[in-house]
């Protein structure tokens, strides 16, 4: 049994912690969120639904932590990883091809840069630990 490294940890906590924000916006508090930021296409069912899968992730990262163990997280981990690049290569499509008011922009573009920071990390740790 290979134990998680510190690094590993600490971006399983820095990825949970996302995950528990936009979990709490979009499952939460759908309709707020949406009037907050100038949401152009808006259901709320979508909404929930991608509140739900990332409430999954979120649990996921402090279950990884929790047990320990690299082989057992490491399919976790791999399929975050695909999800997390999936969601930015639809925002940053979004952002070019759905116009919205500056707010709905500034909002798209926050959580693109989260996203892209989290993939860029998660791939370095992932290939640096699996080696």
């Amino acid at each position: 049994m290979a134990e998680l490294s510190k690094e590993v940890k600490i971006i399983f906590a820095i990825n949970a912690i996302p995950c528990f924000i936009y979990t709490f916006l979009f499952l939460v508090i759908p309709d707020t969120y949406a009037q907050i930021s100038e949401a152009v296409l808006y259901n709320p069912i979508s909404y929930r639904q991608i509140g739900a899968s990332m409430l999954i992730l979120g649990i996921g990262n402090v279950l990884a932590i929790k047990r320990d163990d690299l082989e057992k997280a490491k399919i976790f981990w791999e399929i975050g990883i695909i999800w997390v690049l999936l969601m930015s290569i639809i925002g940053i499509w979004g952002a070019f091809a759905i116009p919205g008011t500056a707010a709905a922009q500034a909002s798209t573009w926050i959580g693109n840069t989260i996203l892209i920071v989290l993939l860029v990390l998660n791939i370095y740790l992932y290939y640096r630990e699996t080696k």
